[in-house]
């Protein structure tokens, strides 16, 4: 049993170097420059054009004036949030929610962050990891514990998202799915053995 537990431990130092490798994009891909074309002016045109291009400017000009003007003169409408969204579909919700105008209660709030629990659900990853690996060290007989939180943890790692506009998952994130999930599993296969022998010295 104590073999076991040392290459959980083991393994699970592993998965914080898979950290190291790449999860995600940042967001921005490499643009190639476009091939520069050689344009020959003809002379003889120059000033008619001009003279066209002048007047398109200032009807142009004019059009995006009138147009900025009457978007200002529109009001602004914000965006709504969840519990916004909540509240004012469920009336009963909104003394919880939204009870005055421009305030959020704390069940608001907590609303609010489901939509960005992906984006930090790599860091809530890194906590529960780091309190798995803890506890296997203080007390390696907290093995329902620990089994709860490397299953917590994987969870949050496999919803992982990225901050940049690109959700391609790259290499790296798929070696730390694998390589957590064989620890959660040994971790398993530790408990189901610790049961066994805890029902035999019963015995």
């Amino acid at each position: 049993m104590k073999k076991k537990i040392k290459y959980s431990i083991f393994l699970h130092w592993m998965t914080f170097l898979c950290l190291c490798l790449p999860f995600f994009y940042t967001g921005c891909k490499k643009a190639e420059a476009p091939a520069e074309e050689t344009v020959q002016i003809d002379t003889t045109s120059v000033t008619t054009e001009l003279t066209n291009t002048l007047k398109i400017d200032s009807l142009v000009i004019d059009k995006e004036h009138k147009s900025i003007v009457n978007e200002e003169s529109k009001p602004e409408e914000k965006e709504k949030t969840l519990s916004q969204t909540l509240s004012k579909k469920y009336t009963f919700l909104q003394p919880i929610l939204v009870s005055k105008e421009n305030t959020f209660s704390g069940f608001a709030m907590i609303i609010d962050s489901v939509s960005y629990i992906t984006i930090f659900s790599i860091f809530i990853y890194f906590l529960l990891s780091i309190l798995s690996l803890t506890i296997k060290y203080l007390d390696a007989n907290a093995i329902k514990i620990i089994v709860l939180l490397d299953a917590l943890a994987l969870l949050f790692l496999i919803i992982s998202e990225p901050i940049g506009i690109f959700n391609d998952r790259l290499w790296g994130l798929w070696i730390a799915i694998i390589l957590f999930s064989t620890v959660t599993i040994l971790d398993i296969y530790i408990l189901t053995k610790y049961h066994q022998n805890k029902r035999k010295d019963c015995a």
